[in-house]
């Protein structure tokens, strides 16, 4: 499954109905896929009405495809984290990987 993207201009209301809540996220993007932010738990279920980009956290900790699953592991361990967004270097996504999928 796909994670949940969304575009800056984006009510945070709006993409609060689409997301599922297995996910409680999603990934910000800009019109080419490159990663500006991600919407987390908080802000997709506070009933804010302003666009995503207002909302977002910018800057979320990214991984590259080719990075080797221990390494990702013991990452996620170490920043006690349960999503992980992967990018190539130019920042475009190419998803998300959760701890489960280890």
């Amino acid at each position: 499954m796909d994670a949940p993207t969304c575009r800056p201009e984006e009510l945070v209301s709006d993409v609060a109905e689409r997301v599922a809540d297995e996910w409680q996220i999603c990934v910000v993007t800009n019109d080419s896929d490159v990663v500006l932010g991600l919407l987390g738990h908080a802000a997709l279920r506070s009933g804010r009405a302003g666009p995503a980009e207002d909302a977002m956290t910018g800057g979320p900790r990214t991984i590259r495809p080719s990075a080797r699953r221990d390494a990702i592991a013991k990452r996620m361990r170490d920043q006690n984290l349960t999503r992980i967004v992967v990018t190539h270097s130019d920042g475009v996504l190419t998803g998300v990987l959760r701890r489960e999928d280890l």
